[in-house]
C-alpha cells in the first residue's frame, strides 16, 4: 500500500513539473502573420436611414446588391444581404455588422458576417473588420468536410482598399 503511495506521488510530482517547467518552453508566444486569402467586391445600393437608437446613435442600413469574391475562395454574392450601422457623431465611431451569402462554383451558399468598426476622427482613420463565415449546408455532419472547412477555422481580418461608384471592396487576411 505504502508503494502505491510513493508511486502516486512521484508521476503527481512529474506531472507538476511538467506543467509549470516543460509546457511553457512548447507554449511560446509567436507575433501573429497575416497572409493576404481574397478580396471581396460588394455592390451596394443607396443607405437607407432608420433614424436613432436609444443612445443617440443614427442607424443606417445599406443594401449588398450583389458582387464577387475572388482569390483563395471565388464565389458571387448574392442579393438580399445588408450593411447595418450604428454612426455615433460625437464619439465620431461607426460601428458595421454585414450579413450576406456568397454562392461558390460549385453551388455551397457559404453566410459572412462581417462586424468592425470605423473611426472618423480628424487625423484618424480606423476601419476593420472580422469576418466569419457558416457553411449552410442541407444536412449538417460531423463526418462531412468540405474545401470551404478552412473558412470556419481560421480567424480573419479585412479592411476595405477601395471605395467605387455603388461598390466597397475589402481586402480579407487569414491570421497565422
Amino acid at each position: 500500500m505504502k508503494s502505491n503511495q510513493t508511486f502516486t506521488r512521484i508521476v503527481s510530482f512529474f506531472c507538476i513539473a511538467f506543467l509549470f517547467v516543460a509546457l511553457p518552453a512548447l507554449i511560446t508566444a509567436q507575433t501573429p502573420t497575416l497572409k493576404h486569402v481574397f478580396d471581396i467586391r460588394a455592390k451596394i445600393g443607396q443607405s437607407i436611414n432608420e433614424g436613432t437608437d436609444a443612445d443617440g446613435r443614427l442607424k443606417v442600413t445599406i443594401p449588398i446588391t450583389g458582387g464577387e469574391v475572388t482569390g483563395d475562395l471565388n464565389a458571387i454574392i448574392l442579393p438580399g444581404g445588408a450593411d447595418h450601422q450604428l454612426v455615433d457623431t460625437i464619439r465620431k465611431t461607426n460601428t458595421l455588422r454585414a450579413v450576406y451569402d456568397i454562392l461558390t462554383p460549385d453551388s455551397t451558399i457559404i453566410r459572412v458576417t462581417n462586424e468592425g468598426i470605423n473611426l472618423f476622427a480628424p487625423n484618424t482613420y480606423y476601419f476593420v473588420t472580422t469576418p466569419k463565415f457558416e457553411l449552410l449546408l442541407p444536412q449538417p455532419s460531423s463526418e462531412r468536410t468540405t474545401p470551404y472547412d478552412w473558412l470556419t477555422e481560421r480567424i480573419f481580418v479585412c479592411r476595405p482598399i477601395n471605395f467605387g461608384n455603388a461598390e466597397i471592396t475589402l481586402r480579407v487576411w487569414q491570421i497565422d
